[in-house]
């Protein structure tokens, strides 16, 4: 195996220190230091929305929250998802409207809102698939959104609030449901274009000066189409309760800039995706809604801050700030200590008060300079923030479904003309174009593998040391984790941007496999060496580790980059990929130092003889 020279690591997930789950933490997850926090004229702040309570909970404690520094909530367990009768909730079907005493419990809690001043928002979740192109069940669904606006406007509350969330892998064209018999991409992106500007007809038909607010963000997956057809409908309409952004990516990532930042980078998307119609509505009655987690660790039960005090404060203050009518709290694992019950349950080090302040006092970050970014960012002002925040919206593809997405990198690691040139690309794909992934950006996705061995809570896997770490022989045989195991070819399709184990191995959870293949280059040169991992992964060029990502991520294109003296010759690489749960793949290419195809370097499954 040859050597090499490492010559620098630039990791966009670098791991700056520890936080109290243990998990390195990456600079969005790092406050800013030394900002200055208080009350700001001219700068209103929005009403904080809580997420989400009953009606009994709300007409119960809406006044203690008001005092608590909440004046909105999503009204929850009324009609759990689309699919939903609402007027069946309390177990008699046949008693609609007044009658039904779902109903009147929402009514009895949107009076005690109204009176002192608070709002509610009937939450409605996509729980369950929707079958685009079946025309019968359509119209069960379209009757069941009409019932959804009734309710909520008869029963008085603001608006309505869709979570698009949890039928997420629909959102890919590669989702195993799409067969693509008779249809094209871009056919079934019309058809959830039209099902969807239908949905939002319906619901304005009913209660038309509705307050609208949808979550989470989606991007430029197939969720992003679904967002935008009802952007359009209400600009068409000219609605006044405009649509409301509500955003996730914000719930563990306070520091200001990427706050602010991916504002910013919502603001992007739409300004790409919206006719100049819409484009002027969005503008003029929208706005982005920032949202933040305070407590609990990836929905376990857990209660304890899942972020420090100093980040709590700076992430709430920057929600304030860049959000112009509402922001909001998910409050899994944390509503009962929010409002001063169940405090025997918490187990933080950490002044439960403490944190119970920030929402209460409501402060924001007071340096100028944030202030007037704020008032821009509130106004959906669309411009170049580069140079105020350090960071650039740039265009990432995630394996292994290689959709497209938007992500805040550091404004110097990033060429302006290649972030450009990304946009057309992604578009394309949102549009159900054909787009070669592979060819446009090179990427290497035919490897020989060997799996799955384990990888145990904890990812422990990731620290083990399996014999493909110890040599590199494509005719043993190991012990792996369902007896033995044996190097194989894997060919990624002609397309694809990343190489997804979930179609290779069994079981995809709590595992791990190798990828290996060999480049030769004519010449000693200086390359990098691009990848993104879900979850860990470990690099070892020419036999020595170059690379390691030792917690969970997304395979982002170009994640983590890694700049590398290549020898003349042949020379082995090989990748470690553990996997926690769901997605479970990788994807790799190399680069010369300005990022561009290197034309006479060879990647081959084989060492050439």
């Amino acid at each position: 195996m040859k050597s090499f020279v490492i010559l620098a690591m630039l990791m966009a997930s670098a791991a700056l220190a520890q936080p109290g789950n243990g998990a390195p933490r990456t600079p969005s997850e790092i406050a800013e230091p030394g900002l200055s926090y208080g009350t700001v004229d001219n700068l209103p702040l929005p009403k904080t929305i809580l997420f989400s309570v009953s009606p009994d909970d709300i007409a119960a404690d809406a006044e203690e929250w008001a005092r608590r520094g909440v004046q909105a909530f999503f009204m929850d367990y009324v009609a759990r998802e689309w699919s939903s009768d609402i007027w069946a909730k309390d177990g008699k079907p046949w008693t609609i409207g007044e009658s039904d005493e779902t109903f009147q419990k929402a009514k009895e809690a949107n009076a005690v809102c109204r009176r002192i001043g608070s709002e509610t928002f009937l939450k409605i979740a996509f729980d369950h698939c929707f079958e685009w192109f079946n025309d019968t069940a359509w119209q069960q669904a379209y009757h069941n959104f009409k019932q959804f606006a009734i309710f909520a406007r008869d029963s008085g509350c603001t608006g309505i609030a869709l979570d698009i969330e949890y039928v997420g892998e629909q959102y890919d064209f590669d989702w195993e449901g799409y067969s693509y018999d008779g249809y094209t991409r871009a056919d079934l992106v019309e058809k959830i274009r039209t099902r969807m500007t239908r949905v939002i007809q319906i619901l304005y038909d009913e209660f038309p000066d509705m307050v609208f607010l949808t979550f989470p963000e989606q991007g430029l997956s197939l969720g992003g189409v679904i967002h935008a057809a009802w952007i359009e409908e209400a600009a068409l309409r000219g609605a006044p309760g405009g649509v409301h952004y509500c955003t996730e990516h914000t719930y563990r990532n306070p520091n200001i800039r990427y706050m602010f930042g991916h504002a910013w980078a919502c603001n992007a998307v739409f300004d790409r995706l919206l006719s100049d119609r819409a484009k002027r509505y969005w503008q003029e009655e929208c706005s982005i809604a920032e949202g933040i987690w305070p407590f609990g660790f990836n929905y376990q039960s857990v209660y304890e801050p899942g972020m420090p005090l100093e980040e709590f404060r700076q992430g709430y203050a920057a929600s304030l700030m860049a959000s112009a009518r509402y922001n909001w709290i998910y409050s899994h694992n944390c509503r009962e200590q929010l409002i001063g019950r169940g405090l025997d349950q918490y187990k933080g080090e950490a002044d439960l008060q403490a944190y119970l302040d920030v929402i209460a006092k409501r402060e924001v970050v007071t340096d100028a300079k944030y202030v007037a970014l704020a008032r821009e960012l509130r106004g959906m002002r669309l411009r170049d923030y580069s140079e105020d925040l350090g960071l650039l919206p740039v265009i990432s593809f995630a394996g292994p479904a290689d959709s497209p997405t938007v992500r805040l990198n550091p404004a110097s690691a990033s060429d302006p003309k290649k972030v450009a040139a990304r946009w057309p690309v992604a578009l394309a794909y949102f549009r159900g174009d054909t787009v070669n992934l592979r060819e446009h950006f090179n990427t290497q996705t035919d490897w020989m593998v060997i799996g799955p061995f384990a990888n145990t809570q904890g990812f422990e896997g990731h620290h083990a040391v399996y014999p493909p770490e110890t040599e590199l022989n494509f005719a043993a045989v190991y012990d792996g984790l369902n007896g033995k195991v044996r190097w194989r070819e894997l060919r990624g399709g002609e397309d694809r941007l990343s190489v997804d184990f979930t179609q290779v191995y069994e079981p995809t959870e709590h595992v791990c496999a190798y990828a290996a293949c060999f480049v030769t280059s004519p010449t000693e040169r200086d390359v990098l060496v691009k990848l993104g991992t879900n979850d860990s992964g470990k690099l070892w060029i020419g036999g020595k580790l170059v690379f390691e990502h030792a917690q969970e991520g997304t395979a982002y294109l170009d994640r983590d980059i890694v700049s590398v003296r290549l020898p003349a010759g042949t020379t082995p690489i090989l990748l470690k990929i553990c996997n926690g749960e769901n997605n479970w793949g990788f994807v790799f290419r190399i680069t010369d130092p300005a990022g561009g195809a290197i034309d006479d370097l060879r990647l081959s499954l084989n060492e050439p003889k």
